[in-house]
């Protein structure tokens, strides 16, 4: 799919009323925060997003809420508020707001308070927390788009595990990554080994080049990976691209942890990097994915600068590492995201069978933000069939030539 300037625009850029930012604004929720990072009555945490900045805060009963970063009264910023008796409190005039980020006091307000608080004008955002994450929708409207309800948002606490990191690229880098089922062998070949019990890994380094199928979904499309295994089998592995960023991905094998990879827009040159680990049937354990403890930044970003390849360790590569960067299979993504530049290009490439998945993407939100831009709620967004909860991923071998639709029926 050939991709034009004026179309790259409008799939990166989210800022300052792009529409792919207001897009997502109005129509999405969007994660903001691990649940873990918010304490009751503890520091706000700010939290950019679209190119805004905002405040978030676990109130003294243990509620969470987003506000803007800055006062409605002199603009100063909630990040230094106190926060105290289920609200944050400007240390500059002492103006409280409630987790709804409504004003409840103004202490140097002559008169009625009660009733200029009332009218001050603020921004009032919905927040829900699920998942282990806290999300927001900062549209507007009474109505509140259907919330994500993928499968790892309705498990217990101890079957999944959160973490997320900033990345000095465009959203769209990370996106297009989590559907990339072709580079998983290659790029990240030496975790696949160090893993080598999972014999769908195996699979996945031994078939390169998958053979592609494709179904849209209400929430986007499923997506067939097909590797010859020979001997008359064929492994698949049956993932699933949720607008306007999850990339749902199965398990290795039966029982084993499965990944929800997402990644949301900061700014124009920034995003930031999702990945969640769960299981639908038992407590994870001990995870390899998540060594880190700060889920605010985990996985770790490559070591170095550009001038020095992000750190890459050529020295290890020798000794056996495909790529130079041992610290996590997302670092390795890390580093691919930052080397195409701070918004990639996609005017100038050569692409193969194996970008179907990418290639689809681009237009399921090409599409929908066109739909937006002539005044219509997205179809993928916005439909009487859209149910998250179907977005089931699952992995599998079967006969050769059999129909891989029997695995997600199974």
């Amino acid at each position: 799919m050939a991709i034009s300037r004026e179309e790259n625009d409008l799939l990166t850029r989210v800022e300052s009323g792009a529409p792919m930012g207001e897009m997502i604004r109005q129509h999405y929720w969007l994660p903001a925060i691990p649940s873990d990072k918010l304490e009751a009555d503890g520091a706000p945490v700010r939290v950019r997003l679209l190119g805004n900045n905002y405040a978030a805060f676990r109130t003294t009963d243990g509620t969470a809420g987003i506000i803007d970063e800055r006062c409605p009264h002199r603009r100063a910023s909630m990040l230094l508020a106190r926060n105290e008796d289920n609200g944050l409190r400007c240390i500059y005039h002492g103006w409280k707001l409630d987790v709804h980020g409504s004003v409840t006091e103004a202490p140097n307000q002559v008169g009625n308070q009660r009733k200029f608080c009332e009218n001050v004008r603020v921004n009032r955002y919905r927040v829900e927390e699920r998942g282990g994450i806290v999300w927001v929708w900062l549209g507007q409207g009474e109505r509140a788009p259907l919330f994500p309800d993928l499968p790892f948002t309705r498990v217990p606490a101890d079957q999944v595990i959160v973490g997320c990191q900033e990345v000095a690229t465009n959203w769209l880098q990370g996106v297009e990554a989590s559907v990339d089922t072709s580079h998983v062998g290659v790029l990240h070949s030496t975790n696949v080994a160090l893993g080598a019990k999972s014999s769908g890994r195996v699979h996945m380094t031994k078939v390169q080049a998958p053979v592609l199928e494709f179904e849209d979904r209400p929430y986007g499309y499923r997506y067939a990976a097909l590797r010859d295994l020979g001997n008359g089998k064929t492994y698949v592995r049956l993932n699933n691209f949720v607008m306007p960023w999850f990339g749902v991905i199965c398990a290795p094998e039966e029982g084993a942890n499965a990944n929800v990879f997402f990644s949301t827009p900061v700014d124009d040159t920034t995003h930031r990097a999702w990945i969640v680990q769960w299981n639908p049937s038992r407590p994870l354990g001990v995870s390899a994915l998540m060594r880190g403890s700060d889920s605010w930044n985990w996985p770790p970003l490559p070591p170095g600068e550009p001038e020095n390849n992000w750190g890459q360790d050529r020295k290890l590569m020798k000794m056996g590492h495909f790529t130079g960067f041992p610290q996590s299979f997302a670092t390795e993504d890390f580093a691919m995201f930052l080397g195409q530049g701070p918004i990639h290009d996609r005017t100038d490439e050569q692409l193969s069978s194996a970008d179907g998945a990418v290639v689809r993407l681009r237009r399921q939100l090409l599409k929908s933000v066109r739909e937006f831009m002539d005044g219509q709620a997205p179809e993928l967004a916005d439909n009487p069939e859209l149910d998250y909860a179907t977005a089931v991923s699952v992995g599998g071998v079967i006969e050769e030539g059999g129909d891989w639709r029997g695995l997600a029926a199974d």
